[in-house]
């Protein structure tokens, strides 16, 4: 019942600096973070694989973005409650909560029939649980590594690789031999797996390691136990009230800022909505399964390779974040076009693993082009950007949507895409003329 409240323990010798214990029951959260986003990032990437011909039989592909939408939509929201539940709750009791959502939503998904069924079973349900875990995983790993914070973090970004580039191909292999339903079941039983990787996310209290002689209180990685007013602080706050005390609007007077907070958001607009689209335009020139799978699996052994070099290359030489986001996106605007110009099946898998390549500008890049917008205050810039984010996909996925449905053509569903794009373009390079002008 108390283990919210682990930090209390321990607290009658007077004060305790301790530190995170880098190792230890730490690989164990290390092991249960990469499997939360192995398993909640790897389906996902294969979702138009597995529900093509589910569209097909409903109202074609306008269905698609509509579920995305609402699945990334509660993913924003629920995770940015999520990270205000933290501060009262413990990891297991949030984690589990996140993890029985998401299997909840799978078990639903086994038995949909139509579209609206999908886009509350997998959409809202499946959607808030990753949400859910997300902060989860994220505090908990921080709080157990910090020397060795970076090598867990990549290990934990190789799970995600792998599951991207297996997925696809595991899906394919899975409904021809199982057919649709049978596959949505043994990915369910595969994802209960979550509820062992949140039930390893023990208060770090537990295993922290005492450092004597420590006075430093503004290290970073010394956590000093304290007791709090906050178990007697009442749960009856209003939603609004909770919002306002944990979001601090006064960054969006600043100019540079609500650019950067625009430009991010439609850009993984595009990014979200390309990976659960590009197989259903895939389908639409004719390739079998197999094919589209190859070609989804390249793009992430794309990602990967990407994401290698870049770590390498950063680890010797400096970048600038935003030059190199803003460039990846606007190759990535290009990309979007060229991708509905030509069916061809080899220039189609070299304009996905070109885009698999430039996607890693985008994924790695966001939480550093974010710091320098806010460099004082990333956690309340983050929960801006999960908000905007959240809210963003929830208009602007179902508009696509509604674009396939009006013109029964791809090809303005990915302009769409690319529009996207161009709008962080414009804006960011707007944002840089006027402040170079000022600068000067």
């Amino acid at each position: 019942m108390d283990e919210a409240f682990a930090h209390l323990e321990g607290n009658t010798q007077g004060k305790k600096s301790v530190t995170s214990p880098d190792g230890g029951w730490g690989y164990a959260v290390c092991i249960g973070v990469g499997f939360t986003f192995m398993l909640g990032f790897g389906s996902s990437n294969a979702f138009g694989i597995l529900f093509n011909n589910f569209f097909i039989e409903q109202d074609g592909a306008s269905g698609l973005p509509l579920v995305i939408g609402i699945y990334n939509g509660a993913l924003s929201i629920s995770g940015f409650l999520s990270g205000i539940a933290l501060k009262k709750y413990s990891f297991r009791q949030v984690g589990l909560v996140g993890a029985g959502l998401f299997v909840l939503g799978d078990i639903l998904t086994i038995f949909v029939e139509r579209t609206y069924q999908l886009a509350f079973t997998f959409g809202v349900i499946r959607g808030a649980g990753f949400g859910v875990m997300i902060p989860v995983s994220f505090t908990a790993f921080n709080c157990y590594f910090t020397k060795k914070r970076t090598a867990m973090m990549s290990a934990n970004q190789t799970m995600s690789s792998m599951a991207s580039i297996t997925f696809p191909i595991l899906v394919t292999f899975l409904l021809s031999e199982y057919g649709f339903r049978w596959t949505l079941a043994l990915i369910m039983a595969v994802d209960l797996h979550l509820v062992f990787a949140m039930l390893v996310m023990h208060p770090v209290e537990w295993h922290q390691i005492e450092v004597q002689g420590c006075q430093d209180k503004g290290d970073d990685n010394v956590i000093e136990i304290k007791s709090s007013s906050n178990r007697h602080e009442s749960i009856q706050k209003s939603i609004i009230k909770v919002i306002y005390d944990n979001v601090e609007l006064d960054l969006l007077k600043d100019p540079r800022f609500v650019s950067t907070l625009i430009g991010l958001g439609f850009a993984f607009v595009s990014d979200v909505t390309y990976l659960a689209m590009e197989p259903m335009l895939l389908f639409s020139y004719g390739y079998t399964k197999m094919q589209v799978a190859t070609c989804v699996m390249i793009g992430a052994i794309a990602d990967l390779i990407a994401r290698f070099c870049l770590a390498v290359f950063t680890y010797f030489y400096t970048v600038d974040s935003k030059t190199l986001f803003f460039a990846g996106t606007c190759v990535t605007m290009l990309l979007r076009i060229a991708l509905v110009t030509s069916d061809n099946l080899y220039f189609v898998i070299g304009i996905t693993a070109v885009s698999g390549l430039v996607r890693c500008s985008v994924q790695v890049l966001f939480p550093l082009v974010l710091v320098t917008a806010a460099p004082d205050r990333f956690p309340a810039a983050l929960a801006l950007h999960i908000l905007f984010s959240g809210f963003l996909m929830l208009m602007a996925d179902p508009l696509i949507g509604v674009i396939y449905e009006a013109t029964g053509s791809y090809v303005n569903c990915f302009i769409a895409m690319s529009f996207c794009c161009l709008v962080c373009v414009v804006i960011w390079t707007v944002e840089y003329i006027v402040y170079r002008k000022r600068d000067s």
